[in-house]
């Protein structure tokens, strides 16, 4: 009967060490899960940084282009308004040697005239 209740202890006992092993690989096996999860999210999560970066830097450039093309287009503008204004000028330099030259020469007349 001793020799039974010790087979039986034994046998508890395996049986023991074999929950605790099959309970060590499920723990084992649980935290490679874990592990391979929080890797996973972890790269997602990069990925997701990196788009976000991605995204804005291609806004950034989109914007600093737009202000480009804006100030581009503002100094041509200017550039017309200048070109504009110096013909203005020149017609006026112009039509004032026009009235000169009219005056000069009706004063020529006159004074011909006049003898």
């Amino acid at each position: 009967m001793a020799k039974m209740k010790t087979n039986t202890e034994e046998a508890s006992q395996r049986r023991e060490q074999a929950l605790r092993k099959e309970k060590a690989k499920a723990d084992e096996a649980s935290r490679k899960r874990e592990q391979l999860y929080m890797e996973h999210e972890l790269k997602r999560q990069k990925v997701m940084v990196e788009a976000n970066t991605t995204l804005q830097q291609e806004r950034v450039k989109a914007d600093v282009h737009r202000e480009v093309a804006n100030m581009e287009a503002l100094e041509r503008k200017e550039a017309e308004f200048r070109q504009l204004q110096e013909k203005e000028r020149e017609r006026a330099r112009d039509a004032q040697l026009k009235l000169r030259e009219l005056a000069a020469q009706e004063l020529k007349e006159r004074a011909h005239l006049e003898r």
